[in-house]
């Protein structure tokens, strides 16, 4: 049995692009949340303005492979790219 994926995701925002990139964001979670393999899928941003956070939780990798390749994300990370300075991605195990 595979096993499940969490993916937290934190993007440094451009200073004044935080605006601008809510409704992409907004957009890839609403679709993102429709996949079969999708747990769930929330984004959030930090009181400093410059700093936003994807948290991923899929079924298991297949999902994520799926995910990957869907028109919603590759056009969803092009528009994050777009207005933030650095985005990284962090496989994550939470503690029980």
């Amino acid at each position: 049995m595979s096993e499940p994926i969490h993916l937290v995701v934190t993007l440094q925002v451009k200073p004044g692009h935080l605006d601008r990139l809510k409704q992409p964001t907004a957009e890839l979670v609403a679709a993102s949340r429709q996949e079969a393999g999708c747990v769930s899928y929330n984004a959030a941003y930090a009181d400093d303005g410059i700093t936003a956070y994807i948290v991923e939780h899929w079924k298991d990798q297949a999902a994520v492979d799926f995910h990957n390749k869907t028109p919603h994300f590759i056009e969803g990370v092009k528009k994050l790219q777009e207005h933030s300075s650095n985005l990284q991605i962090h496989n994550v195990h939470w503690l029980d």
